[in-house]
């Protein structure tokens, strides 16, 4: 059986008038077969056009802000925009369901998601990367598209992470502005949400294969 996906979606409060102000939880599972050897190399996700995104107008933290510091000192208040966790096995330790700890920062305009990403085991992580987020018609409202560092699919000489479960919820506010905020729910009320997962053979570029997912985020 090859690598498969699964992936889920919420919002609170799930029933609400035009501009009402929404947390967005999203995540998603990742699970290998057969001890396939790859690592996540680009996750894509799908958003509803049943919302709109205000980080135009809130304040942005960059990566490269971060990862000069290795910390938030320098992301302005209002910057931050969510928080969440993720589980991943490093086969060649071995350990396994190693936790991290993620935090999102709105990008420049709102063009994009600041990520974040730190952990303890089996080595110190602490770094952050640029995830676009463009806004799209058709099905969905908005695409994110974030591209995995090697650094961290590689975390040491031949070490490759080996990502299992990602959650992350969206959540802020800026001057009385949510960062997301309600439009109107779609008849049969089912906003669908979509997952595209590219993997590497052993954390090299190019990737060799992918995976996708498919689920709804109910509203009333």
């Amino acid at each position: 059986m090859a690598t498969q996906s699964t992936i889920r979606g919420s919002i609170s409060p799930n029933k609400g008038k035009p501009g009402t102000a929404l947390a967005l939880s999203v995540g998603f599972t990742i699970k290998r077969e057969n001890n396939e050897n790859n690592t996540l190399s680009k996750v894509v996700l799908s958003f509803p056009r049943n919302a709109t995104v205000n980080g135009a107008k809130f304040p942005s933290c960059k990566p490269e802000q971060i990862n000069a510091t290795r910390s938030f000192s320098s992301c302005p208040k209002g910057s931050k925009i969510g928080s969440g966790s993720l589980r991943a096995d490093v086969p060649a330790v071995p350990v396994s369901n190693v936790p991290g700890i993620v935090t999102l920062f709105n990008g420049p305009g709102g063009k994009s998601i600041t990520v974040n990403i730190v952990a303890h085991n089996p080595v110190e992580i602490f770094e952050a990367f640029k995830a676009p987020l463009k806004k799209v018609g058709g099905r969905y409202g908005y695409v994110l598209t974030a591209p995995i560092p090697t650094t961290l699919q590689e975390i040491n000489d031949g070490w490759f992470a080996q990502v299992t479960s990602f959650q992350t919820k969206v959540k802020a506010t800026w001057r009385n502005l949510p960062y997301i905020a309600a439009k109107k729910c779609p008849a049969g009320g089912r906003a669908p949400i979509a997952g595209a997962f590219t993997f590497s053979p052993g954390g090299e570029i190019p990737a060799s294969a992918s995976t996708t997912a498919t689920s709804f985020i109910t509203c009333k």
